[in-house]
């Protein structure tokens, strides 16, 4: 009875523990700029979100077209609570975001641990990838997918379980719940449901081989290995289902299947690449340290992680060693998204109208997977120390991953101390774009040498914008108007881009932090 005591105990230190850190996280993005921040995404499902409210049906012009879930979310939480959807997006959304993460993970990662201490520890890790923290934290759709994944694995587990208990009644109760996660996860986003599906296609495919091999490590599992090639189909047919007939728009990413091989013959035949979706990061930070800084602990995490999982296939396989069901999977896992990062890196190569920067949205399941593993390595190696050694190592250890989770706060903010490129914007700034879409009828109005106040319209102006249109980047004669602050002064300074000639053009409005600016009339026929 103590033991077990002892045991709940732990296990709701731990749970507070990593709950709690994850809410201070949350807080610090969302108060770093005082809630005034946005991003592409962020922008763009806010939009989403307000017109779907506007229009009463998820079906509507302009609706995201890879999935519903998220602005149906979003949308249903904001009229629930009677917040705007951009304050829902950007002040409320980060705190549920990371609540349900942390409360996911860390069963997720007891399950595939069975350690309470690991489990948390994992987790902890996760605060140091940025990449990670900042798809949780951003107002889009993958907040929803990453805990619906974590989610399926966890009930997925409780199904096999169950039927090695023999309790048939219970498994199917689970196996109903898996295949929810998973028809869920379709709704929000069919490219990561058809993501989590590939892996899960690998981990069997992965699992039969080394049935074939006569591995001991999976010949006792042969028939959990069995029942998931049945659960795998069942998931790829809801992921269909979804995209064929519960949400049509879907169904045009087929083509890209398409579209995708016929590039990928193209690039390695004539080995020209359409772009090169990895040169406009090093522009994006202060420095080349920081540039080394902000990617630090990514090629920590991987580099220490493959070897511990190369290490771990050796013994398995050569030193027929055997590992219990849920380390086998966690590894299996780990391998299959790996290999979905490396499949995207050619992708990227070839310039895909979908974007060419699926290495990095791919990366952060990858990241899920490489930080139990690299758990699972390293903290059992510290019983082994010295008695002398541990706390030092420990200490070490604990000072290391702060100052990498301190690295990430200022990568997961684009904070200006590290980051060229940012995403907040002031309250003066604010205004000036609500004055100009208030007294404008079709006009343009240049903002800035990127889309940070672009994105800001698109958060709070997409109604009774008579026509207007807010533009960043090159400046262009069409461009009337020009909205100056000292941020977009500072901003053109960093980037190293022109502020146009403002100071011969007439102010038109001014409220004392940010102004708007016409250029002078060159024909009679234009105010």
């Amino acid at each position: 009875m103590k033991s077990l005591s002892r045991e709940g105990i732990s296990s709701n230190y731990y749970s507070a523990l990593i709950i709690f850190s994850g809410l201070t996280y949350a807080a610090y993005f969302v108060l770093r700029f005082g809630g005034l921040w946005t991003e592409n995404d962020t922008a763009v499902f806010t939009q989403v979100t307000a017109r779907m409210l506007s229009a009463h049906s998820v079906l509507f012009p302009g609706q995201y077209s890879h999935g519903f879930g998220y602005p149906t979310w979003l949308g249903s939480l904001s009229l629930l609570t009677g917040l705007s959807v951009p304050v829902m997006n950007t002040i409320v959304m980060p705190f549920i975001a990371m609540l349900l993460f942390t409360i996911a993970a860390y069963i997720a990662y007891r399950t595939f641990l069975n350690s309470d201490k690991l489990a948390a520890l994992s987790v902890l890790l996760i605060f140091a990838i940025p990449d990670v923290m900042f798809t949780l934290l951003r107002g889009n759709h993958e907040k929803l997918n990453i805990v619906l994944m974590l989610w399926a694995l966890v009930v997925l587990f409780r199904a096999f379980r169950a039927v090695q208990q023999g309790s048939m009644r219970e498994s199917a109760v689970w196996i109903g719940l898996f295949y929810v996660f998973v028809f869920t996860n379709a709704t929000v986003n069919d490219y990561f449901a058809s993501t989590f599906a590939v892996a899960a296609s690998l981990t069997l495919i992965g699992g039969w081989i080394l049935l074939r091999l006569n591995t001991p490590a999976t010949i006792q599992y042969r028939r959990q290995i069995v029942r998931l090639g049945s659960y795998v189909i069942g998931s790829w047919l809801l992921v269909w289902w979804v995209m064929l007939y519960v949400f049509p728009p879907a169904g045009h990413d087929f083509a890209l299947a398409h579209t995708a091989l016929n590039k990928i013959v193209d690039l390695f035949l004539t080995l020209h690449t359409s772009s090169n979706p990895y040169s406009a990061p090093a522009s994006q930070w202060a420095g080349k340290l920081d540039q080394i800084l902000v990617a630090s602990f990514r090629w920590v995490l991987s580099v220490v992680s493959i070897v511990i999982w190369g290490y771990a296939l050796w013994k398995m396989i050569w030193r027929k060693h055997t590992w219990s069901f849920e380390h086998l999977f966690l590894l299996a896992l780990y391998g299959a998204f790996g290999f979905l990062v490396a499949l995207a890196i050619p992708l990227d190569f070839t310039g895909m109208n979908a974007g060419t920067n699926l290495e990095v949205r791919n990366f952060p399941y990858y990241a899920l997977m490489a930080s139990p593993v690299l758990v699972w390595g390293l903290i059992p190696r510290l019983d082994t120390l010295k008695t002398t050694w541990r706390p030092w190592v420990t200490t070490s250890s604990a000072i290391v991953l702060a100052v990498f989770v301190l690295i990430g706060l200022f990568k997961s903010t684009l904070d200006p101390v590290i980051s060229n490129q940012w995403m907040f914007y002031t309250p003066a700034e604010r205004q000036a774009l609500s004055a100009f879409n208030h007294h404008s009828r079709s006009e343009t109005i240049w903002t800035g040498p990127d889309n940070r106040l672009v994105y800001a319209d698109m958060m709070w102006h997409f109604r009774n914008r008579g026509d207007n249109t807010v533009t960043g980047f090159q400046f262009s004669q069409a461009d009337r108007d020009l909205l100056i602050s000292p941020e977009v002064i500072a901003s053109s300074l960093v980037e190293q881009k022109p502020v146009p000639p403002y100071l011969n053009q007439n102010r038109i409005y001014d409220n004392g932090s940010a102004q708007i600016y016409r250029l002078r009339p060159q024909t009679p026929f234009e105010n």
